[in-house]
């Protein structure tokens, strides 16, 4: 059997045949070339600087000293730690999605909800960005388990993700309100908070703008862009205008329509962002370091920060920013290395649960027909157990 090629590079292929041009066979492996070469690159220098990253935080602070903060953390502060993260990224986090489906008219279970969830935090977590990258393939687990359909299984995950990604903006905030008013911070820090504000206050408040006051005739949100970058002029980008246009109607319907599934679903996002801010503290607490909720917010500022560093799993920008941050607030480099490793294996653990709820669905929707629209891994995993079903078949 072929190899199933990523969905970027396909739609490199599609955008060439649909401009009407007829490339030869040496063009199409010139292109999947090409494309690959790019993610390999990026994937490199990624790594690369989130090793240097790595390097310099361990640099810091001398082993035995973190040795002795992780003897301080038993191994029932690990296991409520741990049931604190699940409570908070999978139960919290899939009842807010839940919420949001139900008021879009797409009754689904609980678990299966979950399930995509979980699977959707995995593929996140090894992505270039630790916070987004998994949502094409929790929109398609939707869709293939529910009567959702593509268009409002893919617009509730946007609407989670910007719900949720909202509330940590608020806590990141409040975060580096407190630390620029108690501790003397680096000029960086503030030049870096500032882009990020301002970028992050000007997507969210035009987004919400569309969303909830487009005026007759005005574009909507991704609408604007497409035709402001010049998108809408590809022919691929334009075979997709109808399902784009029919996603976004989906959204403004929920965000105008169904308030108080909105409201709920805000309210579970600023609850999983408390909860995140109490995961800080409580592994503080148990590493001998009693901070408080403000002093846990300012923590929990670097450690969002770091988050989304263009870097799989946020490998080093993750032990660098708490090394840093725990500097910063007095309460020992070792202790922030130890906070990074401890949070490291949780979030590690967390994967492999969602690799197992992905394989899981992938069981159970092995005699399903994916179409090229499924993300790219869907369709790898359930290639794999088609073929082994074929074989034990025969």
């Amino acid at each position: 059997m072929a190899e199933l090629v990523d969905a970027a590079d396909l739609k490199s292929v599609g955008l060439i045949l649909l401009e009407g041009s007829i490339p030869s066979p040496g063009t199409f492996v010139v292109i999947l070339f090409d494309q690959k070469m790019k993610k390999a690159f990026f994937l490199f220098f990624s790594i690369l600087l989130g090793v240097l990253l790595l390097v310099s935080a361990f640099g810091q602070v001398d082993i035995s000293e973190i040795k002795v903060a992780l003897s301080l953390f038993s191994k029932e502060a690990f296991l409520g730690v741990f049931l604190l993260n699940f409570l908070a990224v999978f139960v919290v986090g899939t009842c807010r999605w839940q919420v949001i489906l139900e008021g879009q008219g797409c009754p689904i279970s609980f678990w299966k909800v979950m399930r995509a969830k979980m699977a959707g935090f995995t593929l996140s977590y090894i992505t270039p960005s630790a916070m987004i990258g998994g949502e094409p393939v929790r929109a398609y687990m939707v869709k293939e388990e529910s009567e959702c359909g593509w268009e409002r299984s893919f617009a509730s995950v946007i609407i989670d993700q910007v719900i949720f990604l909202s509330c940590l903006f608020v806590a990141m905030v409040a975060g580096f309100i407190f630390l620029a008013e108690h501790f003397s911070l680096p000029t960086e820090v503030f030049y870096a908070f500032f882009l990020i504000f301002l970028s992050a206050f000007f997507i969210l408040y035009f987004f919400y703008k569309k969303m909830l006051n487009r005026g007759a005739g005005e574009k909507a949100f991704f609408t604007f862009f497409i035709h402001k970058i010049g998108l809408d002029k590809i022919g691929f980008i334009k075979n997709k205008s109808d399902s784009i246009d029919r996603t976004e109607k989906s959204m403004e319907n929920f965000f105008n329509e169904k308030k108080k599934h909105f409201f709920l679903a805000v309210f579970l996002g600023l609850l999983e962002s408390f909860l995140d801010v109490l995961i800080v503290a409580v592994i503080c607490f148990y590493l001998g370091q009693q901070i408080g909720i403000l002093k846990s917010l300012g923590v929990f500022f670097f450690l969002t920060l770091a988050n989304f560093f263009p870097i799989p799993g946020a490998l080093g920008s993750f032990e660098f920013a708490l090394t840093f941050a725990s500097g910063i607030l007095g309460i020992g480099k070792d202790v922030g290395l130890a906070f990074s490793l401890i949070s490291r294996l949780i979030n590690i653990i967390l994967c492999l649960l969602g690799g197992v709820a992905m394989l899981h669905f992938s069981v159970k929707t092995v005699s399903h027909h994916f179409s090229l629209e499924a993300p790219p891994v869907l369709l790898k995993i359930h290639s794999s157990f088609s073929g082994l079903l074929r074989k034990s078949r025969k």
